[in-house]
């Protein structure tokens, strides 16, 4: 597709959505499944006794999409900028011709409040400090097409001259550029993942524009909601997103319920608008008189004045990769799998000190890091290797929380469960002396605070991956939930099981639990010693094997690679002699690369080969999460 038939499809795709969800508006989603059933599969005339579109003929499009057509004749006359004046004039005359053609849907409030103010002389600047509602984000598609994502900042300075008259508030210019990025991006060629993390990013820099009020941060909840229903079937869909999103006028609402939507059908931009509209309601506050008739779809076309791909103030250069937060990494081959991390993720605090301070002391630390780990260092190496991973832990609200968010997000890992919004997350102070050794101490917070009712709708499929960390374990809530789940998988579910340091602080029933049902149960020499009582690790992967109820064991040694027990037979797989610099969450990332590797299909064997090549590149650089890239990889091995 050329740039120009996607800016096109980019309006289309705007007017198909509207005419859709023309005769459910103001409806509520019990009412509107009583009439249309559970999904929308075309286009319906309004019912006669309809509160907004009497009379409407299907496939009649309503005030959003003739507003954003508005917007766009703005854009085009004088070359990708809005004069706010001049939009007030337009606005004004628009609802004229649209009273006395008889419609009902005129200006949503903040719009008509503003367009009021202007009239009775209030400054432009001033008048749309209250607007909050989704007015601005449902026309600003223009905007989108208009400006190339590649220009972040140019991107959202034309998003609040074009919506600053009537939405001047920080949440609804956030969840306009929101929009706009995304459009921006997909007219560029950007895939769905990509286009929600650009808007993710827009929604973040446009947030400290305009007035503060008080609402929910739209950013935030774009990152919830599409991670919300991961997993979910389209009913589960419109039932979570109806229910817990929220779909009213408020942009922190309906913003977010429409990019969950997206991202739960990438693929199907005609299952995802009806899936969408179905439950949507618009809560106009105009009641007029009824009868009125509205334009049906026009035939495709091109905007009045030039042609769609000419409305660009640049043109950027292709999308290739440039979207992506993480540039220099390169995924692996698409993989159907997903990997469900259920363990913790908290922010670490490292601290470079000459040496650990007497009891009642002081030191001065030569070098400061606060870093997201905990369970993100094993997503972190999962996705790089082209493994879909969804965060299903808890996390809190606060600047750790913001932290650990940021960190998942940048590694294109979806969150499943919503902030806690009673704690933030915890972190981990690391004191590191002259000699490297590392001491910890650590502050739980709310990712210790898992409940069963938070995975209670959680279904991996057949061909994911779920994995658990003994940290988890160690707290009573967590490990309640984990044991929960465990009889719910289904078997076709591998679930990974890492012990971790302080397996002997984990309950007898809790381990013996897990080894029952876990495919492979993955640890250090170290931990399987605790386990076992067996020093060598080819012994104590044995007499771990003989305690699993359907597993594999896999023990790493360090340098010197790992040994697998599988199937009766035993295997010492080497590892790669590199120059160490930090050893620090190697095990993380031979963890995380051995359970992409076998999503991908590869013997275990290869694998764990695989691993502890993924691991000894890890250790060559300073950091925690420093597993490579699947490309990176791919050389070093060859």
């Amino acid at each position: 597709m050329t740039l120009q038939s996607r800016a096109t499809g980019a309006l289309h795709g705007l007017a198909l959505g509207d005419a859709l969800g023309m005769p459910t508006q103001m409806l509520s989603r019990p009412d509107i499944t009583a009439r249309y059933g559970p999904f929308l599969t075309g286009f319906h005339p309004a019912a006669a006794d309809h509160p907004l579109a009497a009379g409407m003929p299907a496939g009649a499009v309503t005030d959003d999409t003739e507003q954003a057509l508005l917007l766009a004749q703005l854009l085009l006359g004088a070359k990708g900028r809005v004069d706010p004046a001049e939009l007030a004039r337009r606005l004004v005359a628009w609802e004229d011709d649209m009273r006395a053609r008889g419609s009902l849907d005129l200006l949503g409030p903040s719009t008509k409040r503003a367009v009021e103010l202007v009239l009775a002389g209030t400054p432009v600047d001033e008048v749309g400090r209250y607007g909050t509602t989704n007015g601005a984000a449902m026309r600003i598609a223009p905007v989108g097409i208009a400006v190339p994502v590649a220009e972040p900042a140019l991107l959202v300075d034309r998003v609040v001259e074009a919506s600053g008259l009537t939405h001047n508030t920080g949440v609804a210019l956030a969840g306009a550029a929101a929009v706009a990025a995304a459009v921006s991006a997909g007219v560029d060629g950007a895939s769905v993942p990509e286009a929600v993390e650009v808007a993710v990013s827009a929604a973040r820099l446009a947030a400290g524009r305009g007035h503060w009020v008080a609402a929910a941060d739209v950013a935030e909840r774009i990152v919830w909601a599409t991670g919300l229903v991961r997993g979910l079937t389209e009913a589960q869909v419109c039932e979570r997103v109806y229910a817990l999103v929220g779909t009213s006028l408020a942009t922190q609402e309906s913003v977010p319920a429409a990019f969950a939507v997206l991202a739960a059908c990438p693929d199907d931009p005609w299952r995802a608008a009806p899936a969408r509209r179905v439950r949507r309601r618009r809560l106009r506050h105009h009641r007029r008189d009824r009868g009125s008739r509205r334009r049906r779809l026009p035939r495709r076309g091109r905007l009045p004045g030039r042609r769609a791909g000419d409305a660009r103030t640049r043109q950027p250069d292709p999308p290739t990769g440039r979207h992506r937060s993480r540039v220099a990494r390169t995924p692996g081959p698409a993989v159907s799998s997903r990997l469900w991390h259920l363990g913790n993720v908290v922010v670490d605090l490292v601290l470079d000190v000459p040496a650990l301070p007497e009891r009642g002391g002081d030191v001065l630390a030569t070098r400061t890091e606060d870093t997201p780990g905990g369970g993100f260092n094993v997503m972190a190496a999962a996705a790089r290797q082209g493994l879909a991973v969804t965060y299903a832990g808890a996390h809190g609200t606060g600047p750790f929380g913001d932290r650990a968010r940021a960190a998942l997000h940048a590694e294109n890992i979806d969150v499943l469960l919503a902030p806690r919004t009673e704690e933030d997350t915890g972190f981990v102070v690391c004191l590191v002396d002259a000699d490297g050794e590392r001491t910890f101490v650590t502050s739980p917070g709310a990712e210790a605070t898992l409940r069963s009712a938070d995975l209670a709708e959680l279904r991996p499929g057949a061909g994911d991956f779920a994995y658990v960390t003994g940290y988890s374990l160690l707290h009573d809530s967590n490990r309640a939930a984990l044991l929960d789940l465990l009889p719910r998988l289904d078997p076709a579910v591998t679930l990974v099981t890492d012990p971790g340091p302080l397996v002997r602080g984990i309950p007898v029933g809790a381990v013996e639990s897990l080894l029952a049902r876990s495919d492979w149960w993955s640890c250090n020499a170290r931990e399987a010693a605790l386990l076992t009582g067996l020093d060598d690790p080819a012994e104590a992967a044995r007499a771990l094997q003989s305690r699993l109820g359907r597993g594999s064991v896999l023990v790493r040694t360090g340098a010197e690679g790992c040994v697998l027990h599988q199937g009766g037979r035993l295997v010492a797989v080497p590892g790669f002699v590199v120059d160490a610099v930090d050893v620090n969450g190697a095990g993380d990332a031979h963890t995380g690369v051995f359970m992409a590797a076998l999503a991908r299909g590869v013997d275990p064997v290869a694998a764990a080969r695989r691993a502890n090549a993924g691991a000894a590149l890890a250790v060559t650089a300073s950091g925690p999460a420093t597993a490579p890239d699947a490309a990176r990889l791919d050389v070093f091995l060859n």
